[in-house]
């Protein structure tokens, strides 16, 4: 009597084979989800939308793993239908496959491939794409975890790549990005995020317009020679003009004219409420 288990023969194992294949498919022709996709396969275009509904969620799956490598999410997912339809077009039930697991595939390589070829200024490989992401995530993840900014060592034995591919990862150009692409989250884009450097602080420009009302109502309260002498000498009416021109056109000495003038700027700083040594703010203010 021989050792060991006993071999099936050729016809028991063929019948096995043929037992379990007639378990997998059902009598009517399949799952519905492969009748969909023999239908969709036929030109049946509602079939087909119906296909793309179901595996929209498997879409954004895949597009979110891909966030922030240079094309807003709804790019991403909009090449991943593409990739999708590819999916839907090409499957054969007959192989047995799942399809989620054919659709997986498609969906992640249109969205590689787009990232590939529209993200960079600089095109980069596909495989570049990939190691990139991986780097990104493990920088993340060790980030969250550690709570400080990893090494290239510790993403390297992370990603199981080298110290070296890592630096050089880094040194990638950066993907461009849009001025008006929504951000994660509350959907706010770079443009209405990143701060005007040129623009003047609000509530400085506030507190300057109040300055100049106030002091305009101050003014108004001055004789007629005091706001001249004030508008000419700090060039409230046009460009400033020096004391000694001021003094020739109303016919005073320069000193009358600068007495003048200061007791103008203290009646200002009383009504501003400055204190007595603010004649000089008065002034700039004036100014």
């Amino acid at each position: 009597m021989p050792f060991g288990p006993a071999v099936p023969s050729l016809e028991a194992r063929t019948d096995v084979t043929a037992r379990t294949r007639a378990r997998r498919t059902p009598s009517n022709g399949g799952t519905p989800e492969q009748m969909l996709l023999r239908a969709a396969r036929r030109g049946d275009r509602r079939a087909r939308d119906e296909l793309v509904a179901r595996h929209l969620g498997l879409v954004k799956y895949v597009a979110a793993r891909y966030r922030d490598l240079g094309l807003p999410f709804e790019d991403l997912a909009q090449e991943g239908t593409v990739g999708l339809l590819e999916a839907i077009d090409s499957y054969e039930p007959e192989r047995g496959a799942a399809f989620a697991a054919y659709a997986f595939w498609h969906i992640r390589r249109a969205i590689t491939r787009a990232l590939t070829n529209e993200a960079r200024l600089v095109r980069l490989p596909r495989q570049v794409v990939e190691r990139r992401r991986a780097a990104l995530r493990a920088w993340s993840e060790l980030a969250g975890a550690n709570g400080h900014m990893p090494t290239n060592g510790e993403i390297a034995a992370a990603t199981g790549l080298s110290v070296a591919a890592v630096d050089e990862l880094q040194r990638l150009p950066a993907p461009v990005l849009s001025f008006d692409e929504p951000r994660r989250g509350n959907g706010l884009t770079i443009a209405d995020v990143l701060a005007d450097r040129s623009a003047r602080d609000p509530e400085s420009e506030a507190l300057a317009h109040e300055r100049g009302r106030l002091l305009a109502q101050a003014i108004g309260r001055l004789s007629s020679r005091e706001q001249l002498i004030v508008a000419a000498h700090f060039g409230l009416d046009g460009s400033p003009r020096s004391l000694q021109d001021v003094a020739n056109e109303l016919h005073l000495s320069p000193q009358r004219v600068r007495e003048i003038e200061q007791e103008a700027l203290c009646e200002l700083a009383v009504a501003l409420r400055l204190p007595k040594s603010g004649t000089e703010e008065v002034g700039s203010a004036a100014a």
